[in-house]
């Protein structure tokens, strides 16, 4: 998950939407429902083809739409760079990097593409200082690209290599408390009350195929994941499957939003992406803002019937009424011990 990994690429699969090209005319003669992450996604599209100027339009729309979205003004700082404008791109990541965000692997991404940009343009004593800070984030120089320089995009396929770097250094960490069977729990990041990044960690008993096969069973989630109460499920026309969520809380509480799945697979590894979609009719009370995620499945090395699972969620809540905050904790840092519990119990009874 090292090396070259971190050339130029951009994930969640490399193109999400991919088959929207441009920022055009003719969408915006309608209302235009597209998200803050599909400006994002589809600003990620026009980078990876060279058309950097259009890259520019599209993440400025998405971070209008969603002014802390840091994806999208870091990949911003990019398309600045790549087409000259190297003190705006600069500004950029000094802007990430002022809001501490992210975990290391994001950091070093914003460092790095902050120094290119600032050695481009001229001022290679600056960029020093963010040479320096990516000794102390990553002495080794292990996440930097290997090849000719170039700027770090952050897009799905980015944060996917991102958690493989992160899962390795956080199991590294609190290694012998995963192996005697605890679930450990990292928040990655906080943008503030309403926007939290967490990073969970645990083995589960089991085969790497039943293990994959329980998390991909969505129609029965009510049966094992906390506080899920409904679920309906359809095929997805570009592949995956779209999933809609009630969540059920105490005092009545109720919380629904409608994600898409997808998986891939390797040898020994399994993982499972997730994204929110917009969801017609669902009043901006009854959802969250925003979710994205993944699970990284992998097979125990020395051990058949172990599965070493690395869980990572971003949630955006939106704002929280005034004395429900509680709920916040149930969506989020509670649930986590419980999905895991949840999971191994799912696993034991169908497959034991």
């Amino acid at each position: 998950m090292v090396g070259n990994v971190f050339k130029v690429c951009i994930l969640f699969i490399c193109l999400l939407g991919s088959g929207v090209s441009t920022v055009g005319a003719t969408a915006s003669a309608q209302k235009d429902q597209r998200t803050a992450y599909d400006y994002y996604v589809i600003g990620n599209a026009l980078y990876g083809d060279g058309r950097y100027g259009e890259a520019i339009s599209a993440f400025r729309k998405s971070l209008e739409l969603n002014p802390k979205f840091h994806y999208a003004r870091a990949n911003l700082g990019a398309a600045l760079a790549k087409t000259g404008q190297f003190g705006k791109a600069a500004d950029e990541y000094t802007f990430c990097i002022g809001k501490k965000w992210g975990g290391v692997g994001d950091r070093v991404a914003f460092h790095f593409n902050r120094a290119l940009a600032l050695e481009a343009g001229g001022d290679a004593e600056a960029a020093q200082g963010d040479r320096a800070a990516l000794k102390q984030l990553d002495p080794a120089q292990t996440r930097l690209p290997k090849g000719p320089a170039d700027y770090i995009l952050m897009d799905l396929a980015y944060m996917t290599r991102r958690n493989q770097l992160d899962k390795a250094e956080f199991l590294n960490r609190h290694r012998s408390t995963v192996m005697r069977g605890d679930v450990v729990i990292r928040e990655v990041a906080n943008a503030g009350k309403e926007e939290q990044e967490h990073e969970v960690i645990g083995v589960i008993d089991g085969k790497l195929e039943q293990v994959s096969a329980v998390l991909a069973d969505f129609k029965n989630y009510p049966k094992f994941m906390p506080n899920v109460e409904e679920i309906s499920t359809r095929d997805s026309a570009d592949g995956g499957t779209v999933v809609d969520h009630k969540l059920g809380f105490p005092m009545g509480f109720v919380k629904k939003y409608r994600l898409k799945f997808w998986s891939e697979s390797e040898a020994g590894r399994w993982q499972l992406h997730w994204k929110k979609l917009p969801w017609p009719g669902v009043k901006s009370k009854e959802t969250v803002v925003d979710t994205y995620g993944q699970w990284i499945l992998e097979s125990l090395p020395g051990s058949d019937d172990k599965v070493l699972a690395y869980y990572r969620v971003f949630t955006d809540t939106g704002e929280i009424p005034f004395g429900t905050g509680w709920i916040v904790e149930p969506m989020t840092k509670k649930s986590f011990q419980n999905m895991f519990k949840g999971t191994r119990k799912r696993v034991k009874a169908l497959y034991d």
